[in-house]
């Protein structure tokens, strides 16, 4: 949204700034010859960076977004480098700098506030279509739990097109039930917490998300490890793993996509594993930000918003529970071994 902001002019930029990748440059100053991208890169490790042309490059995370005021030159005591006169730009104050990013964080929170209140708007005309979607899922159990041939029953036992029916209910619902807590996070912890076989969902759950009419296409995902307990959460709780499947599905490049429980005494902790793409280490705690893609993601070309492990997170902070994420390349296979990580307590 801060590229938005500064392309729509909804603030002057007086300096040279860097949103991101993107560029904008400076109404008053503008951007120094003499710095390199290496400047740039050096500076986001650090609130006020000055570089070898002794130019100041200052940066600050807004949002999700990490934003540069680049190749500025500060006269302070500080900064007393004398400058080479084709290197010297027009001098820049500090103070004048700070509350600029002031107001440009204020007008973010105040256009967030306001768009996410329309949004909130729009979306209440929406449960109408979740009050039929659950219709939708309620019936398409039933016809999924009298099904039964002479080796299977229930979801096995299926027809093709009664299972692609009952896939389509629950990633519908997913789909909802995502976006009602997006625009509204308090309603991941509504209802009471009951005991759940935590198990036995992942299992129901894996078998509906690996199905798919092509056999080329389908992706198994086996579940390792033993639960014992019973663990009391939310009903929103299903998102979670929902979120992540869905994710480890849609961006693994090879192996099937793997979940694996280890239960010590009350503690539940639940990996689900995938191999695809490196995320970048710098970009791991990014993931459960609102509208974040990594790199890679974006590079893939395949849909996405950046909104599933952020409500993923929104569901577990409500619980209590921790989220995170971890990628490792894998030795001499040109891929990465990506597993995110629940800690169920």
């Amino acid at each position: 949204m801060l590229k938005n902001i500064i392309e729509e002019s909804i603030i002057s930029n007086p300096w040279p700034i860097y949103v991101g990748d993107t560029f904008f440059d400076g109404t008053k100053v503008f951007k120094a010859n003499s710095c390199s991208i290496d400047c740039i890169s050096e500076s986001k490790s650090t609130p006020m960076y000055k570089c070898s042309h002794g130019l100041n490059h200052i940066s600050k995370n807004i949002g999700n977004e990490c934003i540069v005021i680049t190749g500025v030159y500060i006269n302070n005591s500080t900064n007393s480098q004398k400058l080479n006169r084709k290197y010297k730009p027009q001098k820049a104050s500090i103070n004048a700098i700070n509350n600029w990013l002031s107001e440009l964080e204020s007008k973010l929170l105040s256009i967030s506030k306001i768009s996410n209140k329309i949004a909130k708007d729009k979306f209440d005309q929406f449960h109408e279509f979740a009050k039929w979607a659950n219709e939708i899922n309620f019936y398409s159990n039933r016809l999924i739990d009298k099904s039964n041939n002479s080796k299977s029953r229930g979801f096995e036992a299926a027809t093709e097109d009664l299972k692609s029916l009952h896939k389509t209910s629950v990633m519908l619902l997913d789909s909802l039930d995502t976006s009602s807590i997006y625009f509204n996070p308090a309603s991941a912890s509504f209802g009471h917490k009951r005991q759940t076989d935590i198990y036995s969902m992942l299992h129901k759950i894996s078998i509906v998300l690996s199905h798919s009419k092509s056999n080329k296409s389908r992706v198994q995902i086996p579940i390792n490890g033993r639960v014992k307990n019973k663990h009391k959460i939310y009903e929103s709780f299903k998102i979670i793993p929902l979120s992540l499947l869905q994710n480890a599905l849609k961006y693994r490049k090879a192996n099937d996509v793997e979940v694996q429980f280890d239960e010590i005494g009350d503690n539940l902790t639940m990996k689900v594993i995938s191999y695809g793409d490196l995320i970048p280490e710098d970009e791991l705690p990014n993931l459960f930000n609102r509208g974040f893609r990594a790199s890679s993601a974006i590079k893939s070309k395949l849909e996405g918003n950046g909104l599933g492990l952020y409500v993923a997170n929104i569901v577990a902070k409500a619980h209590g529970f921790s989220l995170s994420a971890k990628s490792e390349i894998m030795t001499g296979k040109g891929i990465a071994k990506n597993t995110f990580t629940v800690c169920i307590n």
